[in-house]
């Protein structure tokens, strides 16, 4: 028999409608965040959800765009998809890892010295080099891009130089609640004081925290978190712990080309190894070949078709 958590449950009774009736599943920021459920549920049933790193799943896509949120989205269930917004001159958010625009775009300059005309002007440039008629999309497009194909946005909250994180995701947060997102939404932080700092400001969303020991979730609520474990080595003790504590781990295979786990997995032409990492507790794999991962992985994504999730 599978036993749910009480936030399970509660996700269940805020998707379906419930005894809370036919609202929002969320009405009040002061609530902890509905999708808590749903990641509850993958963690208790073994299943695992895919994250595609600045939402690629193909080479002729660019990325961070929203061709590339749409096709990965519809190829992947419940896909969760990496997503960097950048804030530009004039305040508004844009999609662009880089602070510059000449590797994905015909731009050129920083993003943050540009205007949102200047930035929308520029083209995208597919994975592979080719030149596309998409311009970068506004955060707002992307929110918008991502709910139509039932996919999870994950957000980098990593300012331009000069920056601060706090701003920028003060400037997210109220982008996703104008844009109703805030059930399909992941922050993501990089220090304990920003994971403590976002978390308060929304703790209607889930946010992503690096975790080396549960000790560090101290002044957080397990339940919003989901713990990066990052890239570079296996860590089951270290997963075995967080999952005891409630909260779902994540891990990427992503990097860069040639190194990356992505590709030494695939260069015997066998990506089981992907299995092994679920087996071992791994809720959320992070890659650049969502693809590779789905194809060896449907069963365990499977489980999360299953589980209650807002939309």
């Amino acid at each position: 028999m599978i036993r749910y958590s009480t936030t399970a449950v509660l996700a269940l009774l805020l998707t379906t409608g419930g005894c809370v009736g036919s609202g929002p599943a969320l009405d009040s920021p002061a609530q902890g965040p509905a999708m808590a459920g749903f990641f509850d549920c993958l963690r208790e049933t073994g299943g695992v959800a895919v994250s595609a790193h600045r939402a690629v799943s193909a080479p002729d896509q660019p990325e961070n765009s929203v061709s590339a949120i749409e096709a990965t989205g519809r190829a992947i269930p419940n896909a969760i998809l990496e997503l960097d917004a950048v804030l530009t001159r004039d305040g508004a958010l844009v999609l662009m890892h880089d602070e510059t625009m000449q590797r994905t775009t015909t731009g050129r300059g920083r993003v943050a010295d540009m205007t949102l005309a200047q930035v929308r002007r520029a083209r995208l440039r597919a994975s592979n080099g080719a030149l596309t008629r998409e311009a970068p999309p506004t955060l707002g497009q992307a929110l918008d891009a991502a709910g139509r194909v039932g996919a999870i946005a994950s957000i980098d909250l990593k300012p331009a130089e000069g920056g601060s994180t706090v701003d920028l995701a003060r400037a997210v947060i109220d982008q996703v609640r104008r844009s109703g997102a805030q059930d399909r939404v992941i922050l993501i932080t990089y220090t304990d004081a920003d994971a403590r700092a976002v978390a308060a400001m929304a703790p209607e969303m889930m946010i992503s925290a690096g975790l080396d020991g549960t000790d560090e979730l101290r002044g957080l609520d397990p339940a919003q978190v989901l713990a990066w474990t990052g890239t570079r080595e296996e860590r089951p003790t270290l997963w075995r712990a967080l999952r005891d504590a409630g909260v779902e781990v994540q891990f990427g295979t992503l990097g860069a080309e040639g190194v990356r786990r992505d590709d030494r997995y695939a260069a015997d032409g066998d990506v089981s190894e992907y299995r092994d990492l679920a087996r071992q507790g791994v809720t959320v794999i992070a890659t650049d070949t969502p693809l590779a991962v789905k194809s060896v992985l449907e069963a365990e994504m499977a489980k999360a078709a299953t589980c209650p999730r807002p939309r």
